[in-house]
């Protein structure tokens, strides 16, 4: 299936209800227009290649992901589907991020509710060398992010049109996370997999607010349950933007969701591919997962259109941190009780 494409270098007249529309029928879009070269994405998924592939486990194990979400996940160690097996994949998470400077894996300081900054020691040396290429990508993703969500804002008839931007400030600590994933062409785990063993990340929703996920040709394997029955793929749709990367895929998590009394619509999801029938070489994703602030209390977000929808009982107001951190503890093996993110 082909997904609404929305290009935000168009003029905001033509796209704020094709925007919502998609937002919440469908809960995925590709967006256009955005401010990446095809040039600095080829680099990026050159830089995930050779990390997953040159590192030896011992060395990518001496920086397992951590309670700040920061780190190396190993395969078998996520379970996105609690029903199926664990899932066959690689990844490193970039988070604590201040997205004005750049700054990476930062420690939090809950108390001051700021960032401070990381040990030397803090990532692997591969990364560290190209530190400031992974900088300027996820600076570059953050302020795509914002501009979504500010159109949002107007699409949704927020009373007030920042409402969304301010949330989602560049410098104050968030759960924002920027990952690599690695799903190799071969499944070799050797235990017992229910379901079927092609599935590399297993059915879920995304928790935050929104994901943007670069696009590549000869990636496929995402697949969205829209109706609740049949899996439908994903197809790869070219930019119209000579020079530029293909537009990004764009959904919306549990959080906005929650957030929105359910306008905005959060969409089943997995990967799924089949050696020597859809694939015949490993598959390399590169995701950005987007929150608003630690400290950001999810109140109904004030618009008419989400007044008017109201299907939220009265329980207690969660933080955009709360609602992360149960959501990861519900995910990983061994994850600490208390994350720190």
């Amino acid at each position: 299936m082909q997904l609404s494409v929305i290009d935000i270098s168009e003029p905001e007249d033509q796209i704020l209800q094709p925007l919502l529309d998609a937002a919440a029928n469908q809960g995925f879009l590709l967006v256009d227009g955005h401010n990446f070269t095809q040039k600095e994405v080829d680099e990026l998924y050159a830089i995930s290649e050779e990390f997953f592939t040159t590192t030896p486990h011992k060395e990518k194990m001496k920086y397992t992901i951590d309670s700040r979400n920061v780190g190396y996940t190993d395969f078998n160690n996520e379970n996105l589907d609690a029903r199926k097996g664990r899932d066959y994949k690689e990844a490193y998470n970039f988070c604590q991020i201040n997205f004005v400077t750049g700054a990476l894996n930062q420690n939090f300081n809950r108390s001051k509710n700021k960032f401070e900054p990381a040990s030397t020691d803090c990532m692997p040396a591969y990364f560290k060398k190209r530190e400031i290429v992974v900088q300027n990508i996820v600076k570059k993703l953050h302020a795509n992010a914002r501009e979504i969500m500010r159109l949002l804002s107007l699409a949704m008839g927020v009373e007030d049109a920042r409402f969304f931007v301010d949330q989602f400030d560049p410098e104050k600590p968030s759960p924002a996370t920027f990952r690599l994933l690695h799903y190799p062409l071969i499944r070799n785990d050797n235990k017992a997999i229910q379901g079927d063993p092609n599935i590399r990340a297993g059915a879920h929703t995304d928790y935050g607010a929104l994901t943007l996920l670069f696009q590549r040709q000869g990636e496929q394997g995402l697949q969205l349950l829209l109706d609740g029955e049949n899996w439908m793929d994903v197809d790869f749709v070219a930019t119209t933007h000579q020079g530029f990367a293909p537009p990004l895929v764009v959904n919306f998590g549990d959080l906005l969701s929650y957030w929105t009394n359910g306008i905005l619509k959060s969409t089943i999801h997995r990967v799924k591919f089949c050696p020597g029938e859809t694939r015949n070489s490993d598959r390399y994703s590169i995701v950005f997962f987007v929150d608003p602030e630690n400290t950001t209390k999810l109140l109904p977000v004030p618009s008419k259109l989400v007044r008017e929808k109201q299907t939220r009982e009265k329980e207690p107001i969660i933080t955009s941190l709360e609602h992360l951190q149960k959501r990861l503890a519900e995910t990983y093996e061994n994850m600490p009780d208390s994350v720190t993110a």
